[in-house]
């Protein structure tokens, strides 16, 4: 068992879009862990026309991630003021030309819907970039609060099967491993694709969920190894897994 100040030795999978791994890897490096990338989803480009310009002029505009942003800016200038899910979304606005932005904690979808700003939306107008059955949450909450929401998709998920390497690794994990959960899509994709071998694996192995909701969804498909993170920064969930081995969750 390493010790709780490091993750040297441990191998974290990260089900984050193809090509987008980059921020895991480098979290990890830098203490000690390697990375399995198993990609379910790569992002493709959608041609928001009108409704990003209609999400643009809203006064309140939310970008879900930075791939949201990369996405929209490929469209559009995105001047003015901002909410984001998380510092990076946060940095990704900065660089395309927001005037300010604001970011929440936990940086989660529920802890942007703990904002003042959104927690009366009645005869506020918001728009929001994201993609199609991502950030459902705010797409659900946001007009049971009042608000006229404008929603801009402008890219979406292509599945992708998982290639036979990473079955191979997945049924060779050792008992240091981790898999990092911040989207449920993903990870509904990833467990779908998963024969009973190695969704029994993946059950024995601890889960770093992003959010309460994402950790309540796990435990429906009968995980118990989990901790909760503060947000889907990998900074965040890598502090949480130091937590879990500190408090030795990790054993049995």
């Amino acid at each position: 068992m390493p010790r709780a100040s490091d993750l040297n030795g441990w191998t974290l999978i990260s089900l984050r879009p193809r090509h987008r791994h980059g921020a895991v890897r480098r979290a990890a490096a830098a203490q000690g862990a390697r990375v399995l990338a198993i990609s379910p989803f790569e992002l493709l480009a959608l041609d928001a026309g009108a409704a990003l310009q209609a999400a643009l002029h809203c006064p309140i505009r939310i970008a879900s991630s930075p791939a949201a942003v990369a996405f929209a800016a490929a469209q559009a200038d995105l001047h003015g003021d901002w909410l984001a899910i998380g510092t990076a979304t946060a940095k990704a606005l900065r660089h395309s030309g927001a005037a300010s932005v604001q970011t929440a904690e936990p940086q989660n979808a529920d802890g942007l819907l703990a904002l003042p700003e959104l927690s009366d939306c009645r005869g506020k107008t918001i728009g929001l970039i994201t993609a199609p059955d991502g950030r459902g949450e705010l797409e659900r909450v946001l007009p049971e609060r009042g608000a006229q929401l404008h929603i801009a998709h402008v890219y979406r998920r292509q599945v992708l099967a998982l290639p036979e390497g990473a079955h191979r690794s997945l049924r060779g994990l050792g008992p240091d491993s981790a898999v990092l959960v911040s989207s449920r899509a993903a990870f509904a994709e990833f467990w779908r694709q998963l024969d009973a071998a190695e969704r029994d694996k993946i059950s024995q192995t601890l889960c770093i969920a992003s959010s309460v909701r994402l950790l309540d969804y796990l435990q429906t498909l009968g995980l118990q190894k989990l901790r909760l993170a503060a947000g889907t920064q990998p900074a965040s969930m890598l502090a949480a897994l130091r937590e879990a081995i500190a408090a030795n969750e990790c054993e049995g």
